[in-house]
């Protein structure tokens, strides 16, 4: 309406300017001419308006000094070549209003508008700041300007001002807000995608940031956008593969595939004393290695009770040293599985029973008809463990565990049979964890000629997990102590080991992470002069399918 009477007096003194008409004529015609230029104007006749402009400012003697009417007329000229597409020509008319001073409340988000499609970026931002600030569009201006900073990749200001949408108003926000949440977790994606454990950090911003975007209207166009990028990470760092059951989380798909490749240096593979060691050559007694190896799981899901999984486990270890001390410790193995897991409630949280049954097969270098050169059977284990997941204290998990096993020995002084109890316990403590375990294992040989070897060990250990450090790895700090009792030796009579070491871990893509590890043991016995050190780094390299 302010428009329209502005064009009335414009043309009122236009038709005066030019014509020998009476006042009162030349109002009746210039309000008939305002009227087809708004006619014009709705209809979407835009050339039609700027001709009619352009006579209006070419006839008008002494009109092009009132900057008042003239930036009216520039303001018109500008939006009719903004609707046109012409948008060099709107900048220019826009332009000129705003040097003659003339305002409206919306010219500068047009403006802002027709800046930002000629891609003159940051006088656009400037347009729809000072759009912000005259109160109009509030909500979309300030989306502009989240949108023209991430352009201009000024990411931090663009989630400033993408944040600043949810303070406003409802009437001013609802068009845009879902989209400025959008962008946000778009931004947070382009981020988190450069570092190198970005499918957790994935999990736990981006992901949840595009829920909270579509916790806004979940039918809208742009609302089905969002479903098909949390769809696609999903996938892409397959984070759609879990869902709930009974409170805890199951795996989809159901396979697990792993492959790796470990390198490793150890320092004194054969277990020497220093005064043992005094008349060898090193390669008697320290060597490198390679461990290669590859696992399989499949998990079914009958009911939301029971659960099982078989599983394969194949490794094989090689010294890269011949000496006949090192190249018979050479071997590999073939481990079966089958996971039975029973989901029930303790202390009002999730628990589960424990049934697995597994068998493996050994084989090394020690007693083929070439020592050293020929892989052979050197004994099976069977076994069962029976565990219990709980939580005595909520959020700290505590796991029990009875094991039995036996093993047949190609020697029958070689078979044994083992039981043992394991009580490990998971303390988070802010983003750090403390993990600890402990166990007592029995063995026993079944012939008599071996029951010096019999044993009673007590086990214990602590890992320090802490959260990524630096972007760079997640560290783990541990410490073991382990205590063998040879009953049936007084000899021998216990040997104690106490390991310290330090485990750095990081993804290296989606599917490959590297694990660097660096662990030093010291042994001690009742003979001192059995004592004996030994260091060990490895290098790992695991791909997960």
């Amino acid at each position: 309406m302010f428009h329209r009477i502005l064009l009335i007096l414009l043309f009122s003194i236009s038709f005066e300017a030019f014509s020998e008409e009476k006042i009162s004529d030349a109002d009746k015609r210039s309000a008939e001419l305002i009227d087809s230029i708004f006619d014009d104007f709705e209809a979407a006749n835009y050339e039609k308006v700027i001709d009619t402009l352009t006579s209006v400012e070419a006839n008008s003697v002494g009109l092009k000094e009132n900057t008042k009417y003239m930036g009216l007329v520039y303001y018109w000229k500008g939006m009719s070549y903004a609707r046109l597409s012409d948008y060099e020509f709107a900048e220019k008319f826009f332009r000129k209003a705003l040097q003659v001073k003339f305002t409206t409340k919306d010219i500068y988000y047009e403006y802002g508008q027709v800046l930002y499609v000629i891609e003159d970026y940051k006088k656009a931002r400037v347009a729809f700041k000072k759009s912000f600030k005259q109160g109009y569009k509030r909500g979309v201006s300030l989306y502009y300007i989240a949108f023209i900073s991430q352009e201009l990749k000024d990411d931090k200001k663009a989630v400033n001002f993408y944040k600043m949408v949810e303070k406003l108003p409802e009437d001013e926000k609802k068009d845009v807000l879902q989209a400025a949440r959008m962008q946000i977790a778009d931004i947070y994606l382009k981020k988190i995608e450069k570092l190198p454990d970005s499918f957790k950090d994935v999990e736990k911003y981006v992901i949840p940031q595009y829920k909270k975007a579509l916790s806004f209207n979940e039918e809208t166009p742009l609302a089905e956008q969002i479903k098909i990028k949390i769809e696609e990470l999903q996938r892409k760092y397959e984070l759609v593969l879990f869902r709930m059951r009974n409170g805890r989380l199951t795996s989809r798909p159901p396979y697990y595939l792993r492959a790796n490749v470990l390198y490793g240096i150890d320092n004194n593979v054969t277990a020497l004393s220093e005064t043992a060691k005094e008349d060898l050559d090193e390669n008697q007694y320290a060597s490198h290695y390679m461990t290669t190896g590859v696992f399989g799981r499949y998990s079914f899901y009958p009911n939301s009770i029971f659960s099982y999984a078989p599983e394969i486990n194949a490794r094989m270890t090689k010294y890269s040293e011949t000496t006949d001390e090192i190249k018979v410790l050479n071997n590999y193995s073939i481990n079966t599985s089958l996971n039975i897991n029973y989901e029930h409630i303790y202390n009002e949280a999730a628990a589960t029973f424990f049934i697995d049954l597994d068998y493996t097969y050994n084989a090394d270098y020690a007693d083929g008809d070439d020592v050293g050169s020929t892989f052979t059977h050197s004994d099976s284990v069977y076994g069962i463990t029976l565990s219990e997941e709980l939580q005595l204290i909520t959020g700290k998990p505590s796991i029990f565990r009875f094991s039995y096993s036996k093993t047949v020995g190609v020697e029958e002084t070689d078979s044994l049979t083992s039981m043992g109890f394991n009580y490990e316990q998971i303390v988070p403590i802010g983003r750090t964890t403390l993990y600890f375990l402990n166990s007592y294992t029995m063995s026993e040989y079944v012939e008599e000629d071996s029951e010096g070897l019999n044993t009673n060990t007590l086990f214990s250990r602590i890992d320090m997990i802490f959260p990524t450090f630096m972007g760079l790895f997640n560290p783990t700090f541990y410490a073991s102590y382990n205590n063998a009792d040879y009953v049936e030796d007084a000899d021998t009579d216990f040997k104690t080991t106490t390991t310290y070491g330090i485990n750095l871990n990081r993804p290296l893509s989606k599917n490959f992470y590297l694990t660097m590890d660096l662990s030093q043991a010291s042994t001690v016995t009742k003979e001192t002069d059995d004592n004996y050190e030994q260091q060990v780094m490895t290098f790992n390299i695991d791909y997960i399918y």
